[in-house]
This record gives structure tokens, C-alpha cells and sequence, in this order.
């Protein structure tokens, strides 16, 4: 049995408004499919974003999933972008697509719909959260969370609304992936730690619509056999001996989280709008309370949580004491210091034929965080690359040099260690958005660091640069 998956975000047009947030659902349905131990292996989960989100490779990269499938493989397909509902006919709209020519610019969502009646696959999981995805459902023939995996087989469809609806988008994500990732993260848990495709559902409709009045998802299925269940087969208490008898790949941050000077997990997680947070944290240790305590709403903290960071201040703590135990939560507020500097950052020039790019400062810059390394280019002038590694034009905290081995002397946990490292590639302005990042954990010794990121983008006609790092270290937990 082997897990594939497909994850299209569309996020840019030729001739309609672009929707930054669906590179962040790409990234945070990824991050969730790869966290260990996980049933996808990177090289089974593909990824279409920007610009190469045209019609002919989009179209050529579903038929190849759905036709290639064998009977024993599960397919995961997500979709997300702008969806289009014309002369009664739904279509996905990739980069390229015309809403004058939609049959031969756009997709269409029947197209798609017969694609996954027909593959071979016997289980398939499908999401869409585009305008008019309900369409997609017409005429069906028939975990991502940490320790989650597919039991029972079945095709199942879930649209984030009906053919005539529209869908909403916030907090950084679309509303209905934002629920659908809460629901898989075990919010639409039974006490077993079960999420069956129903209990999502129902789950993710009625948070829609305590939310959102005219929006309502779609879900059309054709299960056989046992119910399609997504179960939860580890929890945190087992974490520790699971990572004492196998070599893991930290591809998420947990539920660690980074705020001011603390650094520790929560319990519930909750973004509703952009730039507002909420945590909640369940029996905390007393240290854990006081320095929360001692945070002063007029003070501004970096923050980081998952793979987004911003710089925050305090709102409100509130701390309420029951039979059950202690109950903290805290609300936060971004300042808007995280947003990119309208000025790119600079190249050098070393004289003829020589120049040391932004994108190559950015990853000195990098290297210095991860890996502390301090040796500069020659012929630039020491003084001016240093400046410009250790003070970038958008940094927002200081470049923290060598994070992974201070850390590490620390004592601090492998997802701890992801979660400053998120904080700091993000609020020195190195990187804006985070695909992967992945530590290699064996015998608690961390043996590599895989990082894939792209840079703030500057000019609206320019795709973001990519970065990537995959490097073997050899670093004691």
C-alpha cells in the first residue's frame, strides 16, 4: 500500500486577483501529511504552486495521478484557487485560465470528478476549497495529524460549498481548510481518537456555519467495506519512547511554540482573523504562568508557532481555576512589524564580473543561524557583508548564530528547536515563507537539516526565490 498525494494551490493569475493564502493551505496540508511518523514519504507527495499552476501541467499531473494508481494505493488529492461556475458547468481555474474561453483555458471540475469515478485506486481523499466546488459532487458513481492513517476504503469528495456558493478566506488560510486541518488535528476526534470522513464533515460544516451564514459544504462518498476512518495511532505520552527506538524525520514544530522569552507547548491553537491569536494552555508548570505573568501588554515579542512567525503584543491573559485544573489563555495581537520592508535588500558588487546577491546573503545568513558559520566571501569588504548578514533591510529580532547546537545544549526538545528556527528565518526577514523543514533525529543525535523556504517577494510580476539546504550534522539532543 503506498500513500500519495497531490496538493494544488494556485495562488497566482493571469487575468484574476491572486490568493496568497492558498500557498499557506499547500504548506500547512503538506506539513501535516509528512509529519513522523508518517504514512507519505516525501517523494510521493507533489506539490503545484505559482506560475507552473498552468492548465496543461495541472491537467497533466492529475490524469498521471488518478491513471497510474493501482488498486492498493491511497490517493490524497487538495485543491485550492479560485473556482468558476459558467452555463451551468464548474471549472477549477488554474494560472493561466480565461474566463472568456473557460473550455479551453480552464479545468473542468467534471473532468476531474471522472478521473477519480475511474482510477484504479480504491481509496481516495478529496478536498476542495475553491468558489462553486460543490459542482465537482454532481453525479458520483459511487492523517494528515500526526499518527493518522486511512483504514477502510472509498472515494470521498468534500467541497467547501455548494455550486453557487462562494468560498470564504481568512486567518491566513481559507475558512474551510482552516477547519479542516483544526478537525484533522484532532478536533473532530471521538474519544478513541477516531475521525471518521463523517465526523469531519460535520465538524467542518457546522464551524462554517456558525462562521460563515451562506457558506456550506458538500460532501459525496462511496465507501465500502469499514468505515473510511482517519485514526490517531500515537499520542504525546508515547513520543518519548518512540524517539528512543527509531530514526525520525521532525518535519512540524509540534505544539511547541516560541513567545518572547518562552519557549514551551500548547494545548488549543486558534487563529480567527489575521494577525490574532489565540493559546491555550491546560495545567501549565507555576514557571510556565510567570513568565506569562510577567509579559506586559505594551511590550512587543517575536512569536512563532507552526511555520508562520510575527512580532506580537499581549491583549489579555486570562487564568481560570477549576476542579479540572488551570486553564490559561492568551490572546495575542501582531504589531504588523513581521510585513516585508518595500525595499529589497541589496547585492554588492566586488569589482569586474563580481557582485554577491541578496538571495546569496540571505543564505550566509541562513548558515550563520543553523550552523553558526562566520567565514565571509573575499573581496566584498568584511565589514559591509557582515552588516548585511547580521542586520538584515527586514529583520525584525536579532540573528540568533548557531540556534541548533545552543539550543540543543539547552535541553530543549527537536520540535523546540524547529519552532526558533521557524521564528528566526522569518523575523530576520531571510525567508517568508517555509515549504519544509525537516531535522533528522537518530539516537537522539540530530543528523540533518532539510530546509526548503522562499524569499520575501518584492516585485508583484516576479515569482519569490527559492532556497533550499539539505545538510548532514551531527548535533547531541
Amino acid at each position: 500500500m503506498i500513500y500519495k498525494a497531490l496538493i494544488i494551490a494556485v495562488d497566482q493569475y493571469n487575468s484574476a486577483n491572486s490568493l496568497p493564502n492558498t500557498v499557506n493551505d499547500a504548506l500547512e496540508v503538506k506539513r501535516l501529511l509528512l509529519e513522523s511518523p508518517s504514512f507519505f514519504k516525501e517523494q510521493d507527495v507533489q506539490v503545484f504552486q505559482g506560475s507552473i499552476s498552468r492548465r496543461t501541467i495541472l491537467l497533466s499531473a492529475i490524469k498521471s495521478f488518478f491513471e497510474s494508481a493501482v488498486n492498493t494505493d491511497v490517493l490524497f488529492l487538495f485543491w485550492a484557487g479560485h473556482g468558476a461556475f459558467i452555463d451551468n458547468e464548474g471549472y477549477f481555474v488554474p494560472f493561466d485560465g480565461d474566463i472568456y474561453s473557460p473550455n479551453i483555458s480552464m479545468i473542468k471540475m467534471s473532468e476531474v470528478r471522472d478521473l477519480i469515478d475511474q482510477t484504479a485506486a480504491n481509496t481516495v481523499l478529496s478536498f476542495f476549497d475553491t468558489c462553486h466546488s460543490g459542482a465537482i459532487t454532481r453525479s458520483v458513481q459511487q492523517e494528515m495529524h500526526r499518527g493518522l492513517e486511512v483504514k477502510g476504503s472509498g472515494k470521498v469528495l468534500i467541497a467547501a460549498c455548494t455550486a453557487s456558493e462562494y468560498a470564504a478566506d481568512r486567518a491566513g488560510h481559507g475558512a474551510f481548510t482552516d477547519y479542516l486541518i483544526r478537525g484533522l488535528e484532532g478536533e473532530a476526534a471521538d474519544r478513541n481518537g477516531d475521525i471518521d470522513v463523517y465526523n469531519l464533515y460535520s465538524f467542518v460544516s457546522k464551524k462554517l456555519n456558525e462562521e460563515i451564514a451562506d457558506q456550506n459544504p458538500v460532501i459525496k462518498s462511496t465507501l465500502n467495506g469499514a468505515p473510511l476512518l482517519l485514526k490517531r495511532t500515537i499520542n504525546r505520552s508515547e513520543l518519548t519512547v518512540e524517539k528512543e527506538n527509531m530514526t525520525q524525520d521532525i518535519n512540524s514544530s509540534g505544539l511547541s511554540f516560541w513567545l518572547g522569552p518562552l519557549t514551551t507547548d500548547y494545548d488549543e491553537f486558534y487563529s480567527k482573523n489575521k494577525g490574532e491569536y489565540q493559546i491555550t494552555l491546560i495545567n501549565p508548570d507555576s514557571k510556565i504562568e510567570q513568565a506569562l505573568k510577567g509579559m506586559r501588554g505594551r511590550d512587543r515579542y517575536p512569536f512563532a508557532i507552526k511555520d508562520e512567525a510575527d512580532i506580537v503584543s499581549i491583549e489579555n491573559i486570562d487564568i481560570k481555576s477549576t476542579r479540572e485544573g488551570t486553564y490559561i489563555v492568551v490572546n495575542l495581537k501582531g504589531t504588523g512589524e513581521s510585513n516585508n520592508s518595500i525595499f529589497s535588500e541589496m547585492s554588492v558588487g566586488g569589482g569586474i564580473g563580481k557582485t554577491l546577491t541578496a538571495e546569496d546573503i540571505a543564505m550566509l545568513r541562513i548558515r550563520r543561524i543553523l550552523f553558526g558559520e562566520k567565514e565571509l566571501p573575499s573581496g566584498y569588504g568584511d565589514t559591509l557583508v557582515e552588516s548585511m548578514i547580521s542586520h538584515s533591510t527586514n529583520a525584525k529580532i536579532q540573528v540568533i548564530p548557531n540556534i541548533i547546537s545552543s539550543l540543543a545544549s539547552q535541553g530543549y526538545t527537536p520540535e523546540k528547536i524547529r519552532v526558533m528556527i521557524v521564528g528566526s528565518l522569518i523575523l530576520t526577514g531571510t525567508i517568508d515563507k517555509i515549504e519544509t523543514l525537516s531535522l533528522t533525529l537518530d539516537n537522539e543525535v540530530i543528523t540533518n537539516v532539510h530546509l526548503i523556504g522562499y524569499r520575501p517577494k518584492y516585485y508583484s510580476n516576479v515569482d519569490p526565490k527559492r532556497i533550499e539546504i539539505n545538510e548532514e550534522i551531527n548535533i547531541s539532543i
